[in-house]
């Protein structure tokens, strides 16, 4: 027999350590600020703190081997906003983000509605009831399944919801932005960024 475990975010502390320490010998260190905004954009999720951090030290790399920076200098934010604004950022995460916004197809409906809407930022009910026109029960069983899946997160009261991982709530944002943009009448499948 086997016991289910529920598998969530990393510690911030965690996250600093899978960052600053994957192995006993790691040469290279971070600045304060880029580590608390690695916390922050990925929430401890633990692939995409890898991810950010594989691509960090491919840019460090790089740049060192191209004589472009000082081996000693730490990677700041700059180096983060290079990463993350590059455009195959997106495409190197898409089984984690094409994952997640499948899995928001399954039952219960109106997942994916919550999210578009979501995108554009933290709403309330009553605003996200209107953006997504969605019936309220529809509306509650979907983000109480994206709750549980630990996509999007509940504070304050009365309740407002958000993205629980905030590079997860730009690829919907960057999906939306580019569905829009397609001419009507074509299919919108989701595609690799």
């Amino acid at each position: 027999s086997i016991k289910p475990r529920k598998v969530s975010f990393l510690s911030p502390a965690a996250t600093r350590r899978l960052l600053t320490q994957p192995a006993e010998d790691f040469p290279l260190d971070y600045t304060p600020d880029c580590l608390a905004e690695i916390v922050r954009l990925t929430h401890g999720q633990p692939y995409l703190a890898q991810l950010i951090g594989q691509n960090l030290v491919s840019h460090f790399n790089r740049q060192a081997g191209e004589g472009e920076r000082d081996p000693e200098q730490p990677l700041a934010l700059e180096d983060l906003r290079a990463v993350i604004d590059s455009p195959s950022f997106f495409e190197d995460g898409a089984a984690y983000f094409n994952g997640v916004w499948k899995q928001a197809e399954d039952a219960p409906a109106g997942q994916q509605a919550v999210l578009l809407a979501l995108a554009e930022g933290p709403a309330e009910g009553e605003r996200l009831a209107r953006l997504t026109g969605l019936p309220e029960a529809e509306q509650n069983a979907a983000l109480q399944t994206l709750i549980d899946h630990d996509v999007v997160s509940q504070f304050g009261e009365p309740p407002h919801y958000c993205f629980s991982v905030e590079l997860m709530r730009r690829w919907v944002e960057r999906r939306r932005a580019s569905d829009q943009a397609q001419p009507i009448g074509k299919t919108n499948q989701p595609k690799n960024r």
